[in-house]
This record gives structure tokens, sequence and C-alpha cells, in this order.
């Protein structure tokens, strides 16, 4: 705990300065470093020091050419006692103590207090409520509630910052509310002597004492009862507590000042260590700031680089002769898709795109069949003519048949007027049916005899017209089966399925996956003029996961996590069944406890799908190399070659288009 205060009093030319002190060193010299500044040339840069041990005092030489004179004589170390003076250059320098305490009109009562027992408990609760508090806020705010409570006080103030510089931080009352507007209720000149001076202030009475009734303060305020204390942090005063009572007189007395005393040096402990540990934590979010924003950069960094390889292995798959012997006719820049089983794919488009015969798209739900339809009337003669597309499931029975055919007024309630159907609007266009697997069994006749006779003749009409259409249907379910079944006409099987082409699920075209997501983020950066990029270790979830909603799946999953991250997506923004690589609902073999018949399949027909997803895998690992992929799937080449004519797949395991044979010895 501090000595308290000691004065230097400091003459010159007849005028004399008064200044404290409360550390136990205080240097004096020319130079504006030192403690008490000398501006006088015959004296040394550091002149002298005063030191206090143990409440002793001395005069200490620090090397001047002409040492300071004590009692008539120069001295290198001396006894300074208090009222004695020494003399440096034109300076005479005495050493003085303040008061024991600053007198008011009516006498403070000294000596011991019968609730010391009380008041040191009551201490020592409150100090160990600041050692444990580490907010500053809240420390400062029970240190005035503290105040009031030792002290009796009406109000309590606190106040850090240097002499004249003072800002209130805490402003509280007795019952624990707030001050509004403290800078106008407190008298600062009180303040600023106490912060100046480092001795405190007490009054039992302002407006009689003579120190303080001219204050215009003072009177405005109708001040009583105030006692001001000095807070010192690290040797220093940051600050003055201040509390006051302004309807008693004599409500502090000695016992109040060294309570408030003790508090103020405790209090100044506390705030230096509340304001260290503020300023560690806020280094410490900064800190981890910087970390986040690390993580974000080489994140960012290492997305581009992925992307930059992917475009560098395009390249050089497009440039390879390989490559460069098996590029399409058409641009089907619509369709993303590099793999083995895609380029399948446009080489049948190449040679179906020419041709008027219907086309059937088969394929999982999700996998692009519309886009399929869309680039197949893209490239044809047919280009200038409409392209209109229908769901068959998406309507019940009677309207999807007037929504087809049309009709003519009168047909039935409501056609007031007549319409033209789906198929005369696509007159010398294409007519793409979707989900033709789900077409009622009676307008599926209908649709056979437009087909075979190329007229129309609209519900509720007479005349036939003539149209010419090319169809192309799509579809997930399995035709053949439902022909089987008889939920499927045959003759319009056949008719359907003159060209036939199969989309591979998502999961048969990882290699895909990358370009599919730039492509997504592409036009999701259009929209949204900012520009995203996918993390390696989210591209790696994103490609070993299986998509059973295929491509809608993977546009859908990107597009969420392109929201969530911001400007890079990590694998923290994926969806959690995609980081963990569970299968989906939409999978072949899901989990889902349902049964062949319960799935709306057989087990034969499942067994089927499998072996002909895995024999396209094989062939597409060993590059069309019939003998590596018997290899791979456990088969030799002749077993593998009569599953090819069993489920009519080529050379390299793609449909043919020819029937699937149904016999089990196969």
């Amino acid at each position: 705990m501090s000595q308290g205060p000691f004065l230097l009093v400091v003459t010159c030319d007849g005028k004399s300065e008064t200044h404290a002190f409360h550390q136990d060193v205080v240097s004096i010299g020319r130079s504006r470093e030192c403690d008490l500044f000398l501006p006088d040339r015959l004296i040394s840069r550091i002149h002298c020091r005063v030191e206090r041990v143990d409440g002793v005092f001395a005069l200490v030489d620090a090397g001047a050419q002409n040492p300071a004179k004590l009692r008539g004589r120069p001295v290198l170390r001396a006894e300074l006692k208090v009222g004695e003076s020494f003399t440096l250059g034109n300076y005479s320098i005495e050493l003085a103590m303040p008061a024991v305490e600053n007198a008011s009109v009516d006498e403070t009562r000294p000596g011991e207090h019968p609730r010391g027992g009380h008041d040191l408990v009551a201490f020592l609760q409150i100090a160990r409520a600041l050692n444990e508090e580490q907010d500053l806020t809240r420390l400062l705010t029970q240190i005035v509630d503290a105040a009031i409570r030792m002290c009796g006080a009406e109000r309590g103030f606190l106040m850090l910052g240097k002499s004249g510089e003072h800002s209130v931080e805490v402003a509280r009352n007795f019952a624990q509310e707030e001050v509004l507007s403290p800078e106008f209720k407190i008298s600062r000149t009180i303040a600023n002597r106490v912060s100046a001076t480092g001795v405190p202030e007490l009054t039992t009475n302002a407006q009689e004492d003579d120190r303080f009734r001219d204050l215009q303060s003072v009177t405005d305020l109708r001040l009583r009862s105030v006692l001001c204390i000095p807070i010192r942090i690290q040797s220093e005063i940051g600050g003055v507590l201040y509390v006051d009572n302004r309807l008693q007189q004599q409500v502090f007395q000695e016992r109040e000042k060294q309570l408030l005393l003790s508090l103020a040096d405790h209090a100044g402990t506390a705030i230096h260590n509340a304001r260290s540990v503020e300023q560690l934590r806020g280094k410490q979010l900064e800190l981890q700031a910087a970390l986040d924003r690390v993580d974000q950069l080489n994140a960012a960094l290492k997305g581009q680089l992925q992307e930059r390889t992917n475009e560098l292995t395009q390249i050089r798959e497009e440039l390879s002769p390989a490559s460069l012997g098996l590029r399409s006719k058409y641009d089907y820049k619509q369709i993303v898709g590099q793999s083995r089983a895609m380029r399948a794919v446009f080489a049948l488009l190449d040679k179906y795109i020419e041709a008027d015969d219907p086309v059937l798209i088969t394929g999982d739900s999700g996998t692009g069949k519309e886009l399929v339809a869309r680039a197949i009337h893209v490239h044809s003669r047919r280009s200038q003519c409409p392209f209109i597309s229908e769901n068959c499931a998406a309507l019940p029975e009677a309207l999807l048949e007037s929504e087809l055919f049309g009709y003519v007024k009168g047909a039935f309630t409501g056609a007031t007027s007549n319409k033209k159907g789906l198929l005369e609007s696509a007159h010398g266009g294409v007519l793409f049916l979707d989900e033709v697997g789900d077409m009622p069994l009676d307008l599926q006749k209908k649709l056979l005899r437009v087909l075979q006779e190329g007229e129309v003749r609209p519900l509720g009409g007479r005349e036939t017209v003539r149209v010419d259409v090319r169809l192309i249907c799509a579809t997930n379910r399995n035709l053949e089966l439902m022909v089987r079944d008889g939920d499927f006409r045959e003759d319009l099987y056949y008719r359907l399925a003159v060209l036939p082409v199969h989309l591979p699920p998502l999961r048969d075209r990882r290699e895909d996956i990358p370009l599919l997501v730039k492509r997504f983020l592409g036009d999701l950066g259009r929209d949204q003029h900012a520009r995203v990029r996918v993390s390696p270790d989210a591209m790696e979830r994103l490609t070993h996961y299986d998509w059973p909603g295929n491509v809608r799946e993977l546009q859908n999953e990107v597009r969420r996590a392109a929201i969530l991250g911001d400007g890079v997506i990590l694998e923290a923004h994926l969806s959690e069944h995609v980081r963990e690589g569970r299968r989906g609902p939409g999978s072949t073999f899901a989990d889902d406890g349902l049964v062949p018949a319960e799935r709306g399949t057989t087990l034969p027909d499942m067994v089927r799908e499998l072996e002909i997803r895995e024999i396209q895998k094989a062939f597409d690992r060993a590059q069309a190399n019939k003998s590596r992929a018997a290899d791979l799937l456990g088969l030799s080449r002749f077993a593998l070659q009569r599953k090819l004519d069993k489920y009519a797949l080529d050379a390299t395991g793609r449909p043919t288009g020819a029937p699937v044979r149904d016999d089990e010895t196969a």
C-alpha cells in the first residue's frame, strides 16, 4: 500500500509552487523526463533525487557538476528532514508533508471507530469481489456501489483520466440507480484539485467551508458533505472516486476517508488488471479473426488451385488424340459432361438429330432428360419451329387428353371456344412428353393412332387435322416391365422406342461432378454478381456422394452451400448426409424397409439394373477394354459377352436399343 503523498515546495524569485508526489523516488533536473522539471542552465539534466525509504527521506546527488546544497554544504547523500530546504541553482526546494486531513468548518472526530471490525469484514468482502471481477464496466460499477455503501453516501461518481480531462465512467445513487447527466452533478473543481495534487479532499459542509463555498458548482448543486479520493493506477493518478450527500452535514469523517483510501488503492489494482484482461481479450479476438481470415484465404487459394487444375485437365483431355477422335458433331454446351458415359450419349444424339423418328429418353429423375430433348430440337431442321413440353404425370386423364388433342366449342361443359391441342400447336416442331409411363392406357391408344396416321381429331370434332410432329418422350420408369404387366401398350412402346437413349445416373459419371459444380457456380455468380469457389475438401465430398436425385439434387446442394459460404464453399457448408456419404432416399438400393413389390419393381429387375450399372462402370474403368472389364467384374470374357447379349449392351456396355432378353439361363 502507498506510504502517502509528500510535497516539494519550489521557490524561485519570490514565487513558490507546490508539487505533490506519491512515488518513493523523485528525479529533479533540467530534462523534461525528470519528475520535477527545473528549467535552469545551472542545473544538470538529471541533477539529484529525493528518495524515501521506510518513511525516511534522503537527498541523493545524481552526478551533477555542482551538487545540491543542504544546510549550506554540497552533499552526495544526506538525510532530508520534513521542513528542511536544499538549493539547486536559483531554486530553493523545501520538503513538506500535507496536512493529516483537510480541515472543515466542523472538526472531524479522530480516533478508532467502534465499527472497525465490521468495516474490516465488509472491506474484505468487497476486495474479494473486486478481485474476481474481470469485466471493466461491471468492476467500475461495483467500486462506486461499494463506496456509497461503506460511506453512507447519497451519490457516487468514478472518473478516469488526467486532471482536467476526466470522463465520468459511473454515476450511481444509494438506490443503485444511474445518475443522469453526471457531468453537471459534481464539483469539477474539487475533482481536478484532487487529481492534480493527489491529496484527498473532505468537507463536512461545503456551503460553509471557506475552501469551497465560493465555488459556483457548490452553490448550484447545494453540496453539503463531499469526499473525493485519488485513484492510483500503477503509481500514477488515473482518476478520482467522488461521493457526496446534498442533504446532510458531517456524513463523512476520518473513518470514511480511510475506508475510501483503502478502497481506492485496491480499486486501482483491480482496474489495471481488468484493463489488461480486456486488452488481452481484444488481441485474442483480433488474432482469431486473423486466423479465420487466413483459413478463408487458404481455402480460396486451394479452390483456385483446384479450379486451375481442373481447367488444365479439361484442356489436356480436349487436346488428346482420343478426345479429338471422339469430338461430337454438334455442340451440346447446355449438357455438361465429358465422361465416357456422356460421350456415348452425345455420339447417339449426333445420329438421332438428323432423323425424324421418335426418341425415347430413359434415366433416373434429375438426369437432364428435357435438356437432351431440347438439344435434339435445337440442332435439328425443326429448330425454327415450336418446342412444346408437357408432363403426363401432372394432369388428370381428361385434362391431359384435351391438352394433347384440343377441343371444339361445345365439346364439354366450359368449352366456350375452339382450342388447339399441343400436337397441333407443335406442327413442324417437337413435342416433348415427360413421364410418358404415367399416361393412361386409353390415351396411349389415341396417341398411337396419331403416330400411325399423322392426324389429330380434337375432342367433339368431326374433322381431322394433319400434323407433322417429331415426338420425344422421357420416363424414369421401366416401360418393358410395364408392358409385361399390361400397364403400357406394347405397340406404343415400340413406336416410341425407335431411337432409345439412356442417361446415366450421376453416380456413374462422377468425373463430370466438378464440371457441373463449376457450371452451377458460374450461373449463380452471374445472377448475384459474386464469385464463389469450392474448397478441395468440399469438392471431394461432392464427388464421392451417390446423388440419388442426380444433377437436380447436386444443383440444389451447390446453391444452398453457396448461400451459406462467404465466397468459399467449405465442407462444413454441405448437408450432413453429403458430408457423411450416406445413401439418400432416392438411391436404388436405399435401406428404406420396403420389399421390391412395394417399390414398384421385382427382384430380377433390381438384379438386372445392378448388373447393367456395374458392367458400365467396369467398361468405363477399363476404357472399353472387354478383357480388362471382365477381370474387374470377376467374370470370364465369355461370361461377360453373355451378359452383354442378355441385356442388349454394346461393346462399351451401353444399351443398343434392341429388346432385352428375358431368359434366366443367359
